[in-house]
């Protein structure tokens, strides 16, 4: 990856807890984000900080899928995580839907006021991106901006596109 680029990974409350993760950041030279998988559920979140906060200073926890699975509100007030990704059940289809966008407020509000990122996961058309930035939401990833591709085909003379 470019210099100063963070590198995301996925990974679940087990694998944090066991301390595996841990051992392989070792060697890691760069920022990392650690997105919380929502498939498990976290039995003890003071342990899971503890083990976050273990991971040292260069690493940062994301809540992935935030609103699916395990990863409801709980994750985010339990765990203070550094970046929320609203689930792209949440963000399809957000232009014609009150209820959406009245959810997506609430969580404008709460990232502005602990000063944590909120990402949209899954935005497809202009339209929901469109009421995504009107309602405050900065980031968004999903199809109407890049499909997955290898990272050879996103750089450009060694560089991020």
């Amino acid at each position: 990856l470019p210099g100063g680029a963070w590198l995301s990974l996925n990974a679940s409350g087990s694998m944090i807890l066991s301390g595996r993760l841990r051992t392989i950041l070792r060697q890691v030279d760069r920022d990392i984000v650690v997105e919380l998988t929502e498939h498990v559920a976290v039995d003890d979140y003071a342990a899971l900080r503890a083990a976050v906060q273990a991971l040292g200073p260069r690493v940062r926890l994301a809540v992935d899928d935030g609103g699916a699975g395990f990863a409801g509100l709980r994750h985010v007030v339990e765990l203070r995580p550094d970046v929320v990704k609203l689930d792209a059940a949440i963000v399809r289809g957000i232009d014609g839907d009150p209820v959406r966008q009245s959810l997506v407020a609430g969580m404008v509000h709460y990232a502005r006021t602990t000063e944590t990122h909120l990402v949209a996961e899954g935005v497809e058309t202009e339209a929901e991106a469109a009421t995504l930035a009107g309602l405050g939401v900065a980031l968004a990833q999903g199809y109407l901006y890049a499909h997955p591709a290898p990272l050879a085909e996103l750089l450009v003379d060694g560089r991020a596109a």
